[in-house]
């Protein structure tokens, strides 16, 4: 409305201007007809005539220099409109792939992430399985996935089928496990033997790698299933080509490999370009004294659960 109200106030202007400029001229003319006969009323009327085309003219001109102004202004907010909607969607874009790819950094606190006290669910540093690669839910550091997915794509065309049972595990989750196990052993064991029996195969609470995110067991839980069958062909595979993915099966034969800690699982695979800096650190900011809140806690010491357990792994360097 407010371009409207302009140009009505600008055409009336220019009406009077024209108004008094063909006037002027009208009565000039007559001046110049007093003293020059040979000059005609006719020829008074074709220039008065030529004035108001001009004047006509004058107005569409103005008037469409106005309306193009208008345009111009209206497609400009047009195009600016367009533009943020599109920075708009381009960033819904990529936060949601963000959100659907994970972070390569977690949000948890570091020493709580190294004893298992995180959320996978709220930490974008973790992302879900996807079911056709889970047996459940599952969560794992993003990196740990990504790499696994390489290596199941390949393995898939050799005819290996990969399936995650056991990822990310928190404090609480490897409690459950640990004292589970813990109150089904006879009485008569001393705590010390009841934690040594525990940990053949399964980790204290706070010493999991499986709190990392980093680490996964694959297909079965049982070393004879690997022994024959579809199970041996992809133990074989996973032994021929898991180091070119990233992984390595860190506890394997401690006869032969000369290490300490957990019996051989040829169902565990760790992502060693993450879990090496994650253990490192873990050296560094843990030790057993921050072992607690569990039962059998006390004998965390006792047992060289760091030193032995921790670390007693196979590198596949």
């Amino acid at each position: 409305m407010r371009h409207f109200f302009i140009l009505f106030i600008f055409l009336f202007s220019i009406n009077e201007v024209e108004d008094k400029f063909i006037v002027t001229n009208y009565v000039n003319r007559n001046d110049i007809e007093n003293n020059k006969s040979h000059i005609s009323k006719s020829t008074d009327k074709d220039v008065l005539e030529i004035n108001n085309i001009k004047s006509i003219a004058l107005k569409e001109w103005i008037i469409g220099i106005l309306n193009l102004s208008i345009n111009k202004k209206k497609a400009l907010k047009e195009d600016t409109n367009k533009g943020l909607n599109d920075i708009y969607t381009s960033k819904n874009i990529l936060n949601d792939h963000k959100h659907s790819k994970g972070q390569q950094t977690i949000d948890t606190e570091y020493n709580n992430y190294l004893v298992g006290k995180t959320d996978f669910s709220s930490d974008k540093g973790f992302v879900i399985v996807d079911a056709k690669h889970s047996s459940k839910t599952i969560y794992l550091r993003t990196q740990v996935y990504d790499a696994f997915l390489k290596m199941s794509n390949v393995a898939e065309k050799d005819g290996i089928k990969l399936i995650i049972i056991s990822g990310a595990r928190s404090f609480e989750h490897q409690k459950s496990i640990w004292e589970r196990k813990w109150k089904n052993l006879p009485n008569s064991l001393s705590d010390r033997e009841k934690a040594l029996k525990i940990l053949q195969y399964s980790s204290m609470p706070m010493s999991s790698r499986h709190h990392w995110g980093t680490d996964f067991d694959l297909n079965s839980l049982k070393n004879e299933y690997f022994e024959t069958g579809d199970g041996l062909k992809t133990y074989n595979w996973l032994v021929n080509n898991a180091s070119e993915f990233g992984f390595c099966q860190v506890y394997n034969d401690k006869k032969t490999n000369n290490r300490s800690g957990y019996e051989m699982e040829k169902w565990h695979w760790s992502y060693m370009p993450l879990a090496n800096q994650v253990l490192e650190r873990y050296n560094k900011n843990i030790s057993v004294k921050d072992f607690k809140g569990f039962i059998g806690s006390k004998i965390a010491n006792d047992v060289k659960i760091i030193d032995d357990y921790v670390n007693g792994i196979t590198t596949c360097e």
